[in-house]
């Protein structure tokens, strides 16, 4: 009995001692994985996006930290050179000191990082109305924005409001919203409406008897 108990002792301490070092190599295993995993570098494909986005919302904010702009998408892309593709785009300048400008269009991409973007599909910028000034809006199916700069223009033809004022222009057009410009070309057509007056005429004084 004594020679078998000794030999059963043996055993468990030998499977004991396997079960140890099985551990051991599987720890050792798993953290050289660990290290060779760690030391690669994920170089995406400048064809394929680096990541894929929905209902996106990004805001821009100055140095002073007051949100500038803010950018909102159905989906997006983005590449690893900073390219970004978007659809059913929606932007918003938020800048208190300028007349907030809303721009919307089926599809955006930019190859700048942001710095300028290209709109095509339905797009449509409205300037919020000022006390001076009503409401400005300007249509065509492509327009290239420099967010930065507050300007846009198109190739194309374009349409624009501005309160009752319509303009037409085969050509396309130049827009900056700092300067307040507007520069139209090619086989442009304008309908203006009479300014209403501010006040009536005051009524005659009573004649003296």
């Amino acid at each position: 009995m004594a020679k078998k108990s000794i030999v059963i002792r043996e055993r468990i301490t030998a499977i004991i001692g396997a079960g140890l070092l099985l551990v051991l190599v599987a720890a050792s295993y798993y953290y050289s994985i660990q290290v060779q995993l760690a030391s690669l570098k994920y170089v995406p494909s400048e064809s394929s996006p680096d990541f894929r986005a929905t209902n996106v919302s990004l805001t821009d904010f100055d140095e002073k930290g007051t949100a500038v702009h803010r950018l909102s998408a159905g989906t997006m892309e983005h590449f690893s050179d900073e390219r970004m593709r978007a659809t059913d785009v929606r932007y918003y300048s938020l800048d208190p000191q300028k007349p907030q400008i809303t721009t919307v269009s089926d599809r955006a991409w930019s190859n700048d990082s942001l710095e300028t973007m290209e709109l095509s599909g339905n797009v449509k910028t409205t300037r919020a109305a000022t006390p001076e000034e009503p409401e400005l809006m300007i249509r065509s199916d492509y327009f290239r924005v420099y967010l930065d700069e507050h300007r846009l223009e198109t190739p194309n033809p374009v349409f624009m409001s501005r309160g009752e004022d319509t303009t037409q222009s085969e050509g396309g057009m130049k827009y900056d919203n700092v300067g307040r410009t507007v520069e139209l070309q090619d086989r442009v057509v304008s309908v203006f409406h009479p300014r209403k007056q501010a006040d009536e005429a005051s009524p005659k004084a009573a004649a003296k008897p």
